[in-house]
């Protein structure tokens, strides 16, 4: 059985409000954004629809911690300064809870796992990861094939550049692979997200958090890495491409968050480019591609 806590909290003190909570203690939680998604020709798209508050739910099994639910009570009025009477709890069947927050067979070695449930694979490689992401619980096909490919090569000693990194769970792959030093790039504050999950992980290799517009703006990429993932969509990568120059930046790119109606335009600006495909996956209609230099 779990405890399901749930406050409501101003949408602009969000990030705020989980940093707190996890001060004290407590990591598995989510909220919905309040968001509009469509399809487009570039994929899909979003809009944001205009909402003052938003509810913040926080999970807990029902062994994890002594005295539940009254100890989470504590621990959630401390951190936010809200009476008990603002949080609201109930009872979550065990089901429920594994419908959305499942452990992921990535089915080469490697469990992407939730927290506190590594013990359950002692024949397997784990990546922990915490997600506390606005766009949900689990992980998008697109970051699935990533994984897949990262955990499947040996990066030791090599610089690696994400683009678009959202929760870092692609350069904390790529780290538990030997990555010598990690520089991960998003236009949004995601540096505590990051660096919970990269010591979740126990990473002790240099890490930058860079927090840039790669479309527009001053910030540019001016180093050579030995790879760099592109985890954004096909007309974003092509321009972001083009704006850092970055075929002259790396000979290997892992290129995602495209769909198959215009994979053919990113693989066309790859080959005019001067690269191949090395690799390539689809799930359902999202299709992930590593790209290499052409000798």
């Amino acid at each position: 059985m779990l405890h399901e806590f749930v406050v409501r909290i101003a949408t602009d003190s969000l990030d705020q409000a989980i940093e707190k909570l996890n001060a004290f203690g407590v990591y598995n939680l989510y909220y919905e954004p309040p968001i509009e998604i469509f399809q487009v020709d570039n994929g899909y798209d979003y809009r944001e629809i205009e909402q003052k508050y938003a509810e913040l739910k926080v999970y807990a099994e029902e062994d994890s911690v002594p005295g539940l639910p009254e100890a989470y009570f504590k621990r959630i009025e401390q951190a936010l300064e809200v009476p008990k009477e603002a949080i609201l709890h109930r009872e979550v069947d065990e089901q429920q809870w594994d419908t959305a927050f499942a452990d992921i067979d990535l089915g080469n070695g490697w469990i992407l796992c939730y927290s506190g449930n590594e013990a359950k694979y002692p024949d397997k490689q784990v990546l922990k990861f915490e997600p506390q992401a606005a766009f949900g619980t689990g992980l998008h096909e697109t970051t699935q094939d990533c994984l897949r490919i990262l955990l499947s090569k040996d990066l030791s000693g090599r610089t690696i550049l994400d683009l678009g990194t959202g929760s870092g769970v692609l350069s904390v792959a790529a780290g538990l692979k030997g990555a010598g030093s990690l520089t991960a790039v998003d236009y949004e504050p995601v540096e505590r997200e990051i660096r919970l999950n990269a010591e979740l992980n126990d990473l002790q290799q240099p890490l930058q958090v860079v927090k840039g517009d790669l479309l527009t703006g001053d910030y540019r990429i001016k180093e050579h890495y030995d790879l760099i993932i592109i985890n954004i969509g096909a007309e974003e990568t092509i321009k972001i491409m083009d704006r850092h120059l970055l075929p002259e930046k790396s000979s290997e790119f892992l290129i995602s968050g495209i769909v198959e109606w215009n994979a053919d335009s990113v693989v066309a600006d790859f080959q005019k480019k001067g690269f191949s495909i090395k690799e390539k996956r689809q799930a359902n209609e999202w299709v992930t591609i590593l790209f290499e230099k052409t000798a």
